[in-house]
Protein backbone atom coordinates (compact mmCIF):
# COMPACT_ATOMS: atom_id res chain seq x y z
CA UNK A 1 0.00 0.00 0.00
CA UNK A 2 2.89 2.56 0.82
CA UNK A 3 4.80 1.38 -2.29
CA UNK A 4 1.29 2.74 -4.62
CA UNK A 5 1.26 5.97 -2.45
CA UNK A 6 4.95 6.62 -3.57
CA UNK A 7 4.34 5.87 -7.39
CA UNK A 8 1.16 7.44 -7.26
CA UNK A 9 1.53 10.29 -10.14
CA UNK A 10 0.68 14.11 -9.23
CA UNK A 11 -1.93 15.05 -10.99
CA UNK A 12 -0.75 18.17 -13.65
CA UNK A 13 -3.48 21.16 -12.38
CA UNK A 14 -3.25 24.21 -15.30
CA UNK A 15 -5.80 26.08 -13.41
CA UNK A 16 -3.30 25.79 -10.14
CA UNK A 17 -0.30 26.85 -12.59
CA UNK A 18 -1.94 30.21 -14.17
CA UNK A 19 -3.20 31.31 -10.70
CA UNK A 20 0.34 31.01 -9.70
CA UNK A 21 1.47 32.89 -13.14
CA UNK A 22 -1.11 36.07 -11.88
CA UNK A 23 0.41 35.97 -8.09
CA UNK A 24 4.31 36.14 -9.99
CA UNK A 25 3.14 39.11 -12.33
CA UNK A 26 4.55 41.69 -9.46
CA UNK A 27 7.76 39.83 -8.38
CA UNK A 28 8.66 39.39 -12.40
CA UNK A 29 8.15 43.55 -12.30
CA UNK A 30 9.75 43.90 -9.96
CA UNK A 31 13.20 41.62 -10.79
CA UNK A 32 12.73 42.79 -14.33
CA UNK A 33 13.12 46.89 -12.91
CA UNK A 34 15.69 46.08 -10.55
CA UNK A 35 18.06 44.07 -13.03
CA UNK A 36 17.31 46.64 -16.10
CA UNK A 37 18.05 49.80 -13.37
CA UNK A 38 20.86 48.24 -10.95
CA UNK A 39 23.11 46.10 -14.05
CA UNK A 40 21.88 48.47 -16.67
CA UNK A 41 21.24 45.89 -19.19
CA UNK A 42 17.83 45.41 -21.17
CA UNK A 43 17.38 41.90 -20.30
CA UNK A 44 16.06 40.24 -17.18
CA UNK A 45 15.40 36.77 -15.88
CA UNK A 46 11.62 37.33 -15.86
CA UNK A 47 12.14 38.15 -19.70
CA UNK A 48 12.58 34.18 -19.78
CA UNK A 49 10.61 32.77 -16.87
CA UNK A 50 7.55 35.37 -17.94
CA UNK A 51 6.30 32.56 -20.96
CA UNK A 52 7.21 29.93 -19.35
CA UNK A 53 3.66 28.66 -17.67
CA UNK A 54 1.45 29.35 -20.62
CA UNK A 55 3.98 27.33 -23.04
CA UNK A 56 4.26 24.42 -20.54
CA UNK A 57 0.85 24.39 -20.49
CA UNK A 58 -0.04 24.84 -24.20
CA UNK A 59 2.19 21.98 -24.56
CA UNK A 60 0.21 19.95 -22.47
CA UNK A 61 -3.45 20.62 -24.47
CA UNK A 62 -1.71 19.97 -27.84
CA UNK A 63 -0.57 16.64 -26.77
CA UNK A 64 -3.80 15.58 -24.37
CA UNK A 65 -6.39 16.61 -26.89
CA UNK A 66 -7.11 15.08 -30.35
CA UNK A 67 -5.90 15.88 -33.73
CA UNK A 68 -8.23 18.55 -34.94
CA UNK A 69 -6.98 20.57 -32.07
CA UNK A 70 -3.58 19.63 -33.30
CA UNK A 71 -4.24 21.15 -36.81
CA UNK A 72 -6.48 24.57 -35.25
CA UNK A 73 -3.74 24.92 -33.04
CA UNK A 74 -0.92 24.73 -36.13
CA UNK A 75 -2.90 26.69 -38.18
CA UNK A 76 -3.78 29.39 -36.15
CA UNK A 77 0.30 29.50 -35.00
CA UNK A 78 1.10 30.07 -38.24
CA UNK A 79 -0.82 32.93 -39.09
CA UNK A 80 0.61 34.89 -36.19
CA UNK A 81 4.08 33.63 -37.61
CA UNK A 82 3.49 34.71 -40.94
CA UNK A 83 1.77 38.10 -40.39
CA UNK A 84 5.07 38.90 -37.59
CA UNK A 85 7.70 37.93 -40.66
CA UNK A 86 5.58 39.79 -42.49
CA UNK A 87 5.59 42.98 -40.37
CA UNK A 88 8.85 42.73 -39.87
CA UNK A 89 9.94 43.09 -43.53
CA UNK A 90 7.85 45.57 -43.90
CA UNK A 91 9.48 47.90 -41.04
CA UNK A 92 12.58 46.75 -42.44
CA UNK A 93 12.11 48.26 -45.76
CA UNK A 94 10.82 51.49 -44.54
CA UNK A 95 13.03 52.03 -41.52
CA UNK A 96 14.94 55.24 -41.59
CA UNK A 97 17.84 57.07 -39.82
CA UNK A 98 15.06 58.58 -37.52
CA UNK A 99 13.42 55.47 -36.61
CA UNK A 100 13.41 54.97 -32.82
CA UNK A 101 14.52 51.44 -32.60
CA UNK A 102 15.32 48.29 -34.50
CA UNK A 103 13.71 44.97 -35.91
CA UNK A 104 14.44 43.17 -32.68
CA UNK A 105 12.28 45.99 -30.55
CA UNK A 106 9.51 45.96 -33.08
CA UNK A 107 9.56 41.80 -32.94
CA UNK A 108 8.99 41.74 -28.87
CA UNK A 109 5.93 43.69 -29.36
CA UNK A 110 5.15 40.81 -31.88
CA UNK A 111 5.74 38.66 -28.96
CA UNK A 112 3.85 40.41 -26.28
CA UNK A 113 1.09 40.58 -28.09
CA UNK A 114 0.97 37.37 -29.49
CA UNK A 115 1.53 35.78 -25.88
CA UNK A 116 -1.45 37.95 -24.82
CA UNK A 117 -3.71 35.82 -27.18
CA UNK A 118 -2.06 32.65 -26.17
CA UNK A 119 -3.42 33.34 -22.38
CA UNK A 120 -6.51 34.59 -23.25
CA UNK A 121 -7.52 31.38 -24.95
CA UNK A 122 -6.16 29.30 -21.92
CA UNK A 123 -7.67 31.63 -19.46
CA UNK A 124 -11.12 30.74 -21.95
CA UNK A 125 -10.51 27.64 -21.59
CA UNK A 126 -9.54 26.24 -18.61
CA UNK A 127 -11.77 28.62 -15.78
CA UNK A 128 -15.47 28.33 -15.97
CA UNK A 129 -18.58 28.46 -13.39
CA UNK A 130 -17.14 27.62 -10.35
CA UNK A 131 -13.06 27.79 -10.36
CA UNK A 132 -13.41 31.38 -11.78
CA UNK A 133 -13.15 32.44 -7.88
CA UNK A 134 -9.72 31.25 -8.27
CA UNK A 135 -8.79 34.17 -10.31
CA UNK A 136 -10.01 36.77 -8.19
CA UNK A 137 -8.60 35.41 -5.11
CA UNK A 138 -5.20 35.45 -7.22
CA UNK A 139 -5.47 39.01 -8.58
CA UNK A 140 -6.36 40.22 -4.86
CA UNK A 141 -3.12 38.62 -4.07
CA UNK A 142 -1.21 40.21 -6.88
CA UNK A 143 -2.47 43.82 -6.34
CA UNK A 144 -1.69 43.42 -2.47
CA UNK A 145 1.47 42.45 -3.13
CA UNK A 146 1.91 45.52 -6.01
CA UNK A 147 0.61 47.73 -3.00
CA UNK A 148 2.65 46.88 -0.22
CA UNK A 149 5.95 46.75 -1.91
CA UNK A 150 4.83 50.32 -3.58
CA UNK A 151 4.38 51.70 -0.09
CA UNK A 152 7.57 49.64 1.22
CA UNK A 153 9.55 51.35 -1.34
CA UNK A 154 8.21 55.24 -0.51
CA UNK A 155 9.11 54.35 3.30
CA UNK A 156 12.05 53.59 3.08
CA UNK A 157 13.05 56.18 0.44
CA UNK A 158 14.08 53.56 -2.63
CA UNK A 159 11.39 54.50 -4.57
CA UNK A 160 11.69 55.28 -8.36
CA UNK A 161 9.95 58.60 -9.68
CA UNK A 162 6.99 58.95 -11.65
CA UNK A 163 8.92 61.36 -14.07
CA UNK A 164 11.95 60.83 -13.89
CA UNK A 165 13.28 64.38 -15.57
CA UNK A 166 10.80 66.51 -12.59
CA UNK A 167 11.55 64.19 -10.27
CA UNK A 168 7.78 63.91 -9.75
CA UNK A 169 5.78 61.00 -8.67
CA UNK A 170 5.85 57.82 -6.65
CA UNK A 171 5.91 54.25 -8.54
CA UNK A 172 7.98 51.83 -6.29
CA UNK A 173 9.80 49.16 -7.68
CA UNK A 174 8.29 49.36 -10.93
CA UNK A 175 9.31 50.40 -14.70
CA UNK A 176 6.32 52.85 -15.41
CA UNK A 177 3.74 54.97 -13.79
CA UNK A 178 0.69 54.94 -15.89
CA UNK A 179 1.52 50.80 -16.21
CA UNK A 180 1.05 50.34 -12.78
CA UNK A 181 -2.00 52.23 -12.31
CA UNK A 182 -3.68 50.38 -15.32
CA UNK A 183 -2.78 47.10 -12.83
CA UNK A 184 -4.02 48.22 -9.82
CA UNK A 185 -7.11 49.89 -11.48
CA UNK A 186 -7.79 46.82 -13.46
CA UNK A 187 -7.45 44.66 -10.92
CA UNK A 188 -10.23 45.93 -8.89
CA UNK A 189 -12.87 44.93 -11.11
CA UNK A 190 -11.73 41.70 -10.00
CA UNK A 191 -11.55 41.72 -6.64
CA UNK A 192 -13.86 44.34 -4.70
CA UNK A 193 -16.48 41.82 -5.07
CA UNK A 194 -14.58 39.80 -2.57
CA UNK A 195 -15.94 42.82 0.17
CA UNK A 196 -18.80 40.52 0.03
CA UNK A 197 -16.99 37.76 1.29
CA UNK A 198 -16.67 37.80 5.23
CA UNK A 199 -13.17 36.25 5.06
CA UNK A 200 -11.74 38.36 2.63
CA UNK A 201 -13.41 41.42 3.67
CA UNK A 202 -11.20 43.59 5.83
CA UNK A 203 -8.37 42.41 4.12
CA UNK A 204 -9.40 43.61 0.66
CA UNK A 205 -10.79 46.67 2.33
CA UNK A 206 -7.43 47.50 3.72
CA UNK A 207 -5.84 47.23 0.05
CA UNK A 208 -7.98 49.01 -1.54
CA UNK A 209 -7.76 52.08 0.85
CA UNK A 210 -4.08 52.02 0.26
CA UNK A 211 -4.92 51.28 -3.43
CA UNK A 212 -6.50 54.65 -3.46
CA UNK A 213 -4.00 56.75 -1.53
CA UNK A 214 -1.23 55.62 -3.92
CA UNK A 215 -3.48 56.42 -7.01
CA UNK A 216 -4.83 59.56 -5.88
CA UNK A 217 -1.98 61.26 -3.94
CA UNK A 218 0.96 59.78 -4.38
CA UNK A 219 1.77 58.78 -8.47
CA UNK A 220 0.84 61.47 -9.87
CA UNK A 221 -0.86 60.74 -13.06
CA UNK A 222 -4.06 61.71 -13.81
CA UNK A 223 -4.86 57.79 -14.97
CA UNK A 224 -4.19 57.11 -11.09
CA UNK A 225 -6.09 60.03 -9.98
CA UNK A 226 -9.26 59.99 -12.10
CA UNK A 227 -9.03 56.09 -12.59
CA UNK A 228 -9.50 55.38 -8.90
CA UNK A 229 -12.48 58.00 -8.13
CA UNK A 230 -14.31 56.31 -11.29
CA UNK A 231 -13.93 52.36 -10.64
CA UNK A 232 -15.01 53.05 -7.19
CA UNK A 233 -18.33 55.08 -8.56
CA UNK A 234 -18.88 52.43 -11.03
CA UNK A 235 -18.20 49.41 -7.99
CA UNK A 236 -20.92 51.29 -5.98
CA UNK A 237 -23.19 52.05 -9.40
CA UNK A 238 -23.31 48.64 -10.46
CA UNK A 239 -24.29 47.73 -6.20
CA UNK A 240 -27.07 50.19 -6.45
CA UNK A 241 -28.49 48.86 -10.23
CA UNK A 242 -28.68 45.40 -9.31
CA UNK A 243 -30.29 46.63 -6.09
CA UNK A 244 -32.88 48.04 -8.24
CA UNK A 245 -33.32 45.27 -10.44
CA UNK A 246 -34.01 43.01 -7.62
CA UNK A 247 -35.75 44.93 -4.79
CA UNK A 248 -37.01 48.08 -6.88
CA UNK A 249 -35.25 49.73 -3.85
CA UNK A 250 -32.07 51.69 -3.73
CA UNK A 251 -30.06 50.24 -0.60
CA UNK A 252 -29.55 52.94 1.63
CA UNK A 253 -26.57 51.45 3.15
CA UNK A 254 -24.48 50.96 0.27
CA UNK A 255 -25.40 54.20 -1.50
CA UNK A 256 -24.14 56.68 1.50
CA UNK A 257 -21.42 54.39 2.46
CA UNK A 258 -20.23 55.35 -1.56
CA UNK A 259 -20.87 58.90 -1.43
CA UNK A 260 -19.21 59.39 1.72
CA UNK A 261 -15.94 57.44 0.56
CA UNK A 262 -16.29 59.68 -2.59
CA UNK A 263 -16.31 62.57 -0.85
CA UNK A 264 -13.25 61.74 1.48
CA UNK A 265 -11.29 60.68 -1.31
CA UNK A 266 -12.04 64.28 -3.55
CA UNK A 267 -11.51 66.07 -0.13
CA UNK A 268 -8.37 64.66 0.30
CA UNK A 269 -6.65 65.18 -2.38
CA UNK A 270 -7.97 69.15 -2.20
CA UNK A 271 -6.50 69.41 1.50
CA UNK A 272 -3.20 67.18 1.27
CA UNK A 273 -2.36 67.74 -2.19
CA UNK A 274 -1.86 65.76 -5.36
CA UNK A 275 1.38 65.07 -7.00
CA UNK A 276 -0.77 64.89 -10.09
CA UNK A 277 -2.05 68.64 -9.94
CA UNK A 278 2.10 69.41 -9.30
CA UNK A 279 2.53 67.63 -12.06
CA UNK A 280 -0.23 69.59 -14.57
CA UNK A 281 1.45 73.11 -12.67
CA UNK A 282 4.73 71.78 -14.33
CA UNK A 283 3.20 71.23 -17.91
CA UNK A 284 1.71 74.57 -18.06
CA UNK A 285 5.07 76.07 -16.95
CA UNK A 286 7.05 74.31 -19.87
CA UNK A 287 4.54 75.41 -22.53
CA UNK A 288 5.41 78.75 -22.30
CA UNK A 289 9.22 77.70 -22.61
CA UNK A 290 8.78 76.82 -26.09
CA UNK A 291 9.02 79.46 -28.78
CA UNK A 292 8.24 79.38 -32.90
CA UNK A 293 10.75 82.17 -33.26
CA UNK A 294 9.67 82.66 -37.42
CA UNK A 295 5.62 83.17 -36.34
CA UNK A 296 6.83 85.12 -33.06
CA UNK A 297 4.53 82.95 -30.61
CA UNK A 298 4.66 80.43 -28.95
CA UNK A 299 4.88 76.57 -30.48
CA UNK A 300 2.57 74.24 -30.82
CA UNK A 301 4.56 71.02 -30.96
CA UNK A 302 7.65 69.90 -29.02
CA UNK A 303 11.28 71.91 -29.60
CA UNK A 304 12.65 69.02 -31.00
CA UNK A 305 9.75 68.26 -33.54
CA UNK A 306 10.28 72.04 -34.21
CA UNK A 307 13.90 71.75 -34.70
CA UNK A 308 12.89 68.94 -37.57
CA UNK A 309 10.13 70.54 -39.37
CA UNK A 310 12.18 73.59 -39.50
CA UNK A 311 15.13 71.84 -41.35
CA UNK A 312 12.43 69.93 -43.37
CA UNK A 313 11.73 73.25 -45.00
CA UNK A 314 15.25 74.67 -44.77
CA UNK A 315 16.17 71.60 -46.63
CA UNK A 316 18.75 70.79 -44.39
CA UNK A 317 17.32 68.04 -42.81
CA UNK A 318 20.10 64.93 -42.66
CA UNK A 319 19.95 62.67 -45.72
CA UNK A 320 18.34 59.39 -44.83
CA UNK A 321 16.83 60.58 -41.76
CA UNK A 322 13.11 60.70 -42.72
CA UNK A 323 11.58 59.77 -46.04
CA UNK A 324 9.62 61.67 -48.09
CA UNK A 325 6.19 60.25 -46.50
CA UNK A 326 7.45 60.99 -42.83
CA UNK A 327 8.95 64.25 -43.75
CA UNK A 328 5.42 65.76 -45.34
CA UNK A 329 3.65 64.42 -42.09
CA UNK A 330 5.59 66.46 -39.60
CA UNK A 331 5.06 69.04 -41.90
CA UNK A 332 1.03 67.89 -41.80
CA UNK A 333 1.43 67.93 -37.87
CA UNK A 334 3.10 71.12 -37.95
CA UNK A 335 0.35 72.80 -39.68
CA UNK A 336 -2.45 71.22 -38.02
CA UNK A 337 -1.00 72.08 -34.63
CA UNK A 338 -0.38 75.27 -35.59
CA UNK A 339 -4.07 75.80 -36.77
CA UNK A 340 -6.55 74.62 -33.75
CA UNK A 341 -3.39 75.76 -31.68
CA UNK A 342 -2.15 72.44 -29.66
CA UNK A 343 -0.37 72.21 -26.81
CA UNK A 344 2.90 71.78 -27.42
CA UNK A 345 2.81 69.59 -24.48
CA UNK A 346 0.10 67.15 -25.12
CA UNK A 347 2.36 64.82 -27.22
CA UNK A 348 -0.51 62.48 -27.86
CA UNK A 349 -2.08 64.66 -30.10
CA UNK A 350 0.62 65.06 -31.42
CA UNK A 351 1.63 61.32 -32.12
CA UNK A 352 -2.37 61.12 -33.43
CA UNK A 353 -2.07 63.67 -36.31
CA UNK A 354 1.44 62.46 -37.09
CA UNK A 355 1.13 58.66 -37.50
CA UNK A 356 -2.87 59.62 -39.02
CA UNK A 357 -1.22 61.52 -41.68
CA UNK A 358 1.93 59.09 -42.14
CA UNK A 359 -0.46 56.34 -43.44
CA UNK A 360 -2.35 58.64 -45.83
CA UNK A 361 1.12 60.19 -46.99
CA UNK A 362 2.79 56.56 -47.22
CA UNK A 363 0.09 55.63 -49.88
CA UNK A 364 0.98 51.92 -49.54
CA UNK A 365 -2.02 48.85 -49.04
CA UNK A 366 0.77 46.35 -48.01
CA UNK A 367 1.67 48.73 -44.73
CA UNK A 368 -2.13 49.48 -44.41
CA UNK A 369 -2.68 45.84 -44.43
CA UNK A 370 0.47 44.84 -42.41
CA UNK A 371 1.27 47.94 -40.17
CA UNK A 372 4.42 50.10 -41.15
CA UNK A 373 5.99 49.29 -37.42
CA UNK A 374 5.26 50.75 -34.27
CA UNK A 375 9.36 51.79 -33.06
CA UNK A 376 9.31 53.15 -37.12
CA UNK A 377 9.45 56.66 -35.92
CA UNK A 378 11.33 59.70 -34.19
CA UNK A 379 11.13 58.51 -30.69
CA UNK A 380 8.55 61.67 -29.49
CA UNK A 381 6.36 60.17 -32.32
CA UNK A 382 6.13 56.75 -31.15
CA UNK A 383 2.55 55.94 -31.02
CA UNK A 384 1.44 55.89 -26.90
CA UNK A 385 -2.28 55.44 -28.16
CA UNK A 386 -2.21 51.84 -28.01
CA UNK A 387 -5.82 51.14 -29.84
CA UNK A 388 -4.90 53.25 -32.50
CA UNK A 389 -1.83 52.79 -33.01
CA UNK A 390 -2.31 48.76 -32.94
CA UNK A 391 -4.67 49.47 -35.93
CA UNK A 392 -2.18 52.23 -37.65
CA UNK A 393 1.15 50.30 -37.04
CA UNK A 394 0.03 46.83 -36.73
CA UNK A 395 -2.16 47.43 -39.63
CA UNK A 396 -6.03 45.84 -40.33
CA UNK A 397 -4.79 42.38 -40.18
CA UNK A 398 -2.86 42.99 -36.84
CA UNK A 399 -5.42 45.04 -35.19
CA UNK A 400 -7.91 41.55 -35.46
CA UNK A 401 -5.07 39.37 -34.12
CA UNK A 402 -4.35 41.17 -30.95
CA UNK A 403 -7.59 42.91 -30.12
CA UNK A 404 -10.07 40.94 -32.56
CA UNK A 405 -10.66 38.49 -29.77
CA UNK A 406 -11.38 41.15 -26.99
CA UNK A 407 -13.32 42.89 -28.92
CA UNK A 408 -15.63 40.19 -29.99
CA UNK A 409 -16.12 38.90 -26.06
CA UNK A 410 -17.46 42.52 -25.48
CA UNK A 411 -19.31 42.75 -28.10
CA UNK A 412 -20.80 39.16 -27.20
CA UNK A 413 -21.56 40.57 -23.94
CA UNK A 414 -23.04 43.65 -24.64
CA UNK A 415 -25.70 41.92 -27.32
CA UNK A 416 -26.38 39.11 -24.73
CA UNK A 417 -26.89 42.13 -21.54
CA UNK A 418 -29.32 43.95 -24.10
CA UNK A 419 -31.21 40.79 -24.67
CA UNK A 420 -31.34 40.10 -20.82
CA UNK A 421 -31.16 43.27 -19.27
CA UNK A 422 -33.38 42.16 -16.18
CA UNK A 423 -31.45 39.19 -15.38
CA UNK A 424 -27.88 40.62 -15.23
CA UNK A 425 -26.43 40.89 -11.83
CA UNK A 426 -23.92 43.41 -10.00
CA UNK A 427 -20.58 40.88 -11.23
CA UNK A 428 -21.75 41.03 -15.06
CA UNK A 429 -21.74 44.87 -15.27
CA UNK A 430 -18.58 44.85 -12.89
CA UNK A 431 -16.72 42.80 -15.65
CA UNK A 432 -18.21 44.36 -18.65
CA UNK A 433 -17.51 48.13 -17.75
CA UNK A 434 -13.92 46.58 -16.66
CA UNK A 435 -13.27 45.14 -20.29
CA UNK A 436 -14.62 48.42 -21.67
CA UNK A 437 -12.30 50.36 -19.18
CA UNK A 438 -9.59 48.23 -20.73
CA UNK A 439 -10.25 50.24 -23.82
CA UNK A 440 -10.10 53.32 -22.78
CA UNK A 441 -6.78 52.87 -20.56
CA UNK A 442 -5.13 51.95 -23.39
CA UNK A 443 -6.51 54.61 -25.70
CA UNK A 444 -5.93 57.04 -23.56
CA UNK A 445 -3.09 56.03 -21.32
CA UNK A 446 -1.16 53.40 -23.55
CA UNK A 447 1.08 50.26 -23.12
CA UNK A 448 -1.85 48.64 -21.68
CA UNK A 449 -2.48 45.45 -23.76
CA UNK A 450 1.55 45.72 -24.27
CA UNK A 451 2.27 45.29 -20.58
CA UNK A 452 2.30 41.98 -20.12
CA UNK A 453 1.22 42.37 -16.49
CA UNK A 454 -1.87 44.90 -16.99
CA UNK A 455 -2.34 42.21 -19.91
CA UNK A 456 -2.96 39.39 -17.97
CA UNK A 457 -5.43 41.49 -15.49
CA UNK A 458 -7.19 42.47 -18.90
CA UNK A 459 -6.86 38.35 -19.97
CA UNK A 460 -8.76 37.59 -16.39
CA UNK A 461 -11.34 40.06 -16.51
CA UNK A 462 -12.71 38.87 -20.59
CA UNK A 463 -12.46 35.11 -19.25
CA UNK A 464 -14.50 35.96 -16.19
CA UNK A 465 -16.83 37.56 -18.64
CA UNK A 466 -17.22 35.18 -21.23
CA UNK A 467 -18.27 32.76 -18.54
CA UNK A 468 -20.78 35.10 -16.98
CA UNK A 469 -22.15 35.75 -20.53
CA UNK A 470 -21.95 32.37 -21.59
CA UNK A 471 -24.10 31.15 -18.24
CA UNK A 472 -26.34 34.04 -19.07
CA UNK A 473 -27.31 32.49 -22.12
CA UNK A 474 -28.24 29.14 -20.88
CA UNK A 475 -29.53 30.47 -18.07
CA UNK A 476 -32.02 31.68 -20.20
Amino acid sequence: MEQDNKTKKIKFNPETLLCIFIVLCPILDMASFIFRNSLNTSLSPSTFIRPIIPIIIMGYLFFKNDKKFKIKSIIIGTIFIAYGIIHIYCFNKIRTLSSYSNATHEMQYLVNYSFMILNLFLFIYFFKGENTEKLRKSVFIAASIYIVSIFIAIITKTSSATYLEEQIGYKGWFESGNSICSILLLSMFCFLPLLKDKKYKIGVGIITILIGIFLTMYVGTRVGLFGFILVFTLYIVSEIIQELFKSKKINKKVTIIGIIAIIAIVGAVTIFGSTTLKRRNDLKEKEQTIIDKEKNQQSHITGDLLNIAKKIENGTLEEGYMDEAQKQSVIDLYNKANEINLKNTDRRMQQLIYNMALVKNQKNPLLIIFGNGYVLNFYELVFEMEVPAILLNFGVFGFALYLGPFIAIFLYALIKEIKNIKNIDAEFVRLFLGCGFAFALSFLSGYTFFNQSSALIIVVICALLFDKTKNLNKEN
